[in-house]
This record gives C-alpha cells, sequence and structure tokens, in this order.
C-alpha cells in the first residue's frame, strides 16, 4: 500500500517575519511524490497560523505515515516544536527533517531531537522517493544503501554518502501549488508566486549554503521550460508577478537573455524581479531584462570593503 505523506512548513520564531512566499522546496516534493501516486498533505503554518493544539488535531485525523518537515536556521526552534508535536500525535510515523539548517547541522539536530527519524540532506526529490517506497514495502532495514541521509542505527549516528543532484531539471514537475490557498500569499495587493530556474553555485562565498544544498555545477531549465510554468501559473493560479528565486539568474547570461526573449514573443507582460551578482550582468543584460518587465533586481552588497569581499570570498 502506498505511504500518505504529510509536508510541514514551521511557523517562524516569534518576532520573525513570515516569508510571503509559498516555500518552494515542499511544492517540489509534493509535486514528485504525487507524480509517483503517493497521498501528500501540506500544512504551511506560516500562513494557516494553527497553534500546537490545532496542529496535533490535524495530524492526528491524518494519520499519515511519513511526516516531513523543513528548516532553515531561523525557524529551527519552531521546527523542533513542529516534530515533538507530530511525534506525540502519530508515534508510529516515521519523522523526516530537511532543509539547510539540519543539512550541515545533521548529527547535531539528531542529539538534540530524538523525535527525528532520518535527516534528509541537501535536495530533496529523489531521496523522499526513495524513502517512501521503503515505507510503502515496510523495508525499512539497510538504511545505510540510502544516499543524502542522516539516521540511528543501534545508538549509532550514521551519515550515508552525499546523494548526487538531479541533473536535468526540466524533467521535474513543476512545485504542486495546489496544495496552497494562493490568495493568501498576495504580495502589494498582487498574486506573486515564486520561481526557480536553475540550482547550483559555482561561488564559494564563505556565508552561504547554496553550493551545500544544491551543489557547485550550475544546472538550468531550458528557456521554454521556465516560460511554460510561467503561463502555466499565470493561466491556473491568476499570477499577476514572479519573483525569480535563482542564486543566481544571470550566471548563464545567454539564457537570461533568452528567457526574456522567450517571454516578448509570448507576450506574457507580467512583472516581475531576480537575484545575481553585480559582476554577472552588464548594461545590455539590464537593457533586455527590463524590456521584458523585470521591475527589480536584488544584488548581494555586502561590504564595501575589498579586504572583506576577499575575506568571504566574494
Amino acid at each position: 500500500m502506498k505511504a500518505h505523506i504529510t509536508l510541514v512548513n514551521p511557523p517562524q520564531t516569534s518576532g520573525a517575519p513570515n516569508s510571503g512566499f509559498i516555500p518552494l522546496g515542499i511544492g517540489y516534493l509534493a509535486a514528485v511524490l504525487e507524480k509517483e501516486g503517493y497521498t501528500v498533505d501540506v500544512i504551511d503554518c506560516q500562513v494557516q497560523q494553527h497553534t500546537t493544539k490545532d496542529f496535533e488535531t490535524e495530524l492526528a485525523k491524518l494519520q499519515p505515515d511519513v511526516i516531513g518537515v523543513t528548516s532553515t536556521t531561523l525557524a529551527y526552534r519552531s521546527a523542533a516544536d513542529i516534530v515533538q508535536t507530530a511525534k506525540k500525535a502519530c508515534p508510529d510515523s516515521l519523522t523526516l527533517m530537511g532543509g539547510p539548517h539540519v543539512t550541515v547541522l545533521d548529527k547535531q539536530t539528531l542529539d538534540e531531537l530524538p523525535e527525528v527519524d532520518i535527516i534528509v540532506r541537501g535536495e530533496g526529490e529523489l531521496t523522499i522517493l526513495e524513502l517512501v517506497d521503503r515505507v510503502s514495502k515496510s523495508n525499512m532495514k539497510g538504511l545505510g544503501d540510502v544516499a543524502g541521509i542522516t539516521f540511528r542505527n543501534d545508538g549509532k549516528i550514521v551519515q550515508t554518502t552525499d546523494r548526487p543532484f538531479i541533473q536535468d531539471i526540466d524533467k521535474l514537475p513543476y512545485p504542486a501549488f495546489k496544495h496552497f490557498d494562493v490568495g493568501k500569499y498576495m504580495i502589494f495587493g498582487k498574486t506573486y508566486l515564486p520561481v526557480i530556474t536553475s540550482r547550483g553555485c559555482p561561488f564559494q562565498c564563505t556565508f552561504c549554503l547554496a553550493s551545500k544544498m544544491c551543489g557547485r555545477g550550475f544546472r538550468a531549465r531550458s528557456p521554454k521550460n521556465v516560460v511554460d510554468e510561467l503561463e502555466f501559473l499565470r493561466d491556473n493560479y491568476g499570477a499577476d508577478a514572479f519573483s525569480f528565486y535563482d542564486d543566481t539568474f544571470t550566471f548563464d547570461r545567454k539564457r537570461a537573455r533568452d528567457i526574456c526573449k522567450e517571454m516578448k514573443t509570448r507576450k506574457l507582460d507580467l512583472q516581475w524581479d531576480c537575484r545575481t551578482r553585480v559582476d554577472r550582468i552588464s548594461k545590455e543584460d539590464l537593457a533586455v531584462l527590463r524590456d521584458a518587465n523585470c521591475q527589480l533586481i536584488h544584488f548581494g552588497v555586502e561590504s564595501g570593503s575589498q579586504k572583506m569581499l576577499n575575506l568571504m570570498k566574494k
């Protein structure tokens, strides 16, 4: 029997702002799981504003076989509370944690949280598929063969080999936005949706986890695949604007320009923004982006001191 999975985006720590964006990582996990025929629920605590009791009640009603919780460092404490509540509500469920914080501090997390069964490190789509397949077949022995996880075995923490990154990301399904109340993610009165067109970052800035999460190799979607998704989000979710969430949207400057040309060809006149570096763009690139209705570019400007930039490998 196919496993039933609940994926959870924990609330932010008290006093911290909510992201305002649909959590793309969870969206991709839900999409790949559903593509393989699994039943998936998504609980976004940052939008649904569940109390601990509400969350416990909902999980007890759902009774999933697997509960997956994502975690940034800022939300780690609240993610820990979510996992503890999940184990209380569904003691027989397999609890997973993934995301940037636990990818780096996997062993520490297992030491701190006995309620966590397995840490999924880095890119999670293929890893979670392998784990839920094992749950479906009641075959949880020999987890040392599953790449990209950290778990306990006879009281010892075992860290398996890193999982190779997905190279052809055009083959991934679009994130499963159907699990989110898109109207609750509006910004400035617009349905403002996140899109990621590439994974991986060749740069090694000392403060950044991008290469740890998604690798040093730049892996890009084709311009056609990207603009197909933009049209899909416009037509199915009423998207008014987009945010390209790539670490460096213009790393491959020709590809970025080709995406803009594809938007122009299809008359996709929607506002958008992106993120890049000051050394990966030119005046000519800026003109092309602006002509395709780019409204904002986020640049990382960490310091005015070249000495500090050199220390950060920036």
